[in-house]
């Protein structure tokens, strides 16, 4: 799974996935463990309301979630990489 990982920062990691039908996505996977379950879920949930409801260009568009084994974010895969990795190249990556 190494081989898929794109990304990565001090509270998620963003890995390459494929769908069933070939789309290419980013999943994003949340590792931040300082926060107890319930404030983890709560900062999920944020995110995940925050993502559903932008829609502009320049961001990736949510296709799906699941919270069965973690905390998962499957998104849109931008080819180009963060807006940190585009401005200041691809040794600065931020999640």
């Amino acid at each position: 799974m190494a081989d898929k990982l794109i990304g990565k920062g001090g509270h998620a990691e963003v890995y390459k996935g494929f769908l069933p039908d070939g789309q290419i996505v980013a999943v994003k996977r949340i590792t931040k463990k300082e926060k107890n379950d319930e404030d983890r879920v709560g900062d999920f949930l944020s995110e995940l309301g925050i993502i559903a409801h932008i829609n502009h260009p320049n961001a990736a568009k949510l296709i799906g979630f699941s919270v069965d084994s973690g905390l998962h974010l499957v998104l849109q895969f931008l080819p180009h990489g963060s807006l940190a990795s585009v401005l200041h190249g691809a040794a600065s990556i931020c999640l």
